[in-house]
C-alpha cells in the first residue's frame, strides 16, 4: 500500500516528495499524492522525512501476519 497523507498535519513542505527514491510522489493541491502507486517500494523515506508525522502506511492485515 502506498503512503497516506494527513491533510490536517501536512504543511506542504515537499520533503517527502524530494526524499522519495522511487520518484512516485508529486505535490497535489492539498497534500502530496502518489502518482505511481504500484512503483512504491514502501521504504518509509517519505514518512521519515516528515517532521510533522503527516505520512503513514496502512497495510492490510494479511501482510502483517
Amino acid at each position: 500500500m502506498p503512503p497516506v497523507f494527513d491533510e490536517e498535519k501536512c504543511t506542504k513542505c515537499k520533503k517527502c516528495v524530494t526524499r522519495c527514491p522511487g520518484y512516485v510522489l508529486e505535490m497535489g493541491e492539498a497534500t502530496p499524492k502518489v502518482v505511481f502507486p504500484l512503483e512504491c517500494w514502501h521504504c518509509g523515506c517519505c514518512r521519515i522525512a516528515c517532521e510533522f508525522k503527516a505520512v503513514s502506511f496502512e497495510f492490510p492485515l494479511y501482510t502483517r501476519l
